[in-house]
């Protein structure tokens, strides 16, 4: 189920870097910026949220009985790369957030 996720969170991870991704920051009004701060933080919940139940379900599987070493190696693999996933979701989310919120701020519309 982890690794499940784990794919999934490589698409959400998608959705995330372009979401934030402005060509040109003049093609839109200032109001357009600011629309768009609420669906980038969707975006980034989302993106967020998948590869953290990766994580969850990761160390679900590492928690249960019987212990088996393969499982757990695998387990801690689908953990570390889940919550590799979860933190550069996030720091792309806040980037477009705040890129949003410059735009929204500062272009001259």
């Amino acid at each position: 189920m982890a690794f499940a996720l784990l794919g999934l969170s490589l698409v959400s991870t998608y959705f995330a870097l372009f979401s934030g991704f402005i060509f040109d920051p003049d093609d839109h009004p200032s109001s357009y910026y600011a629309a768009q701060i609420p669906m980038r933080l969707g975006v980034m919940v989302v993106s967020v949220l998948i590869p953290a139940f990766s994580a969850a379900a990761s160390v679900l599987s590492i928690l249960a009985t019987p212990r088996k070493t393969p499982r757990i190696a695998t387990s801690v693999i689908a953990l570390l790369l889940a919550l590799s996933a979860v933190w550069s979701c996030w720091v792309l989310g806040i980037e477009a957030i705040q890129q949003a919120i410059a735009f929204a701020d500062h272009v001259p519309f």
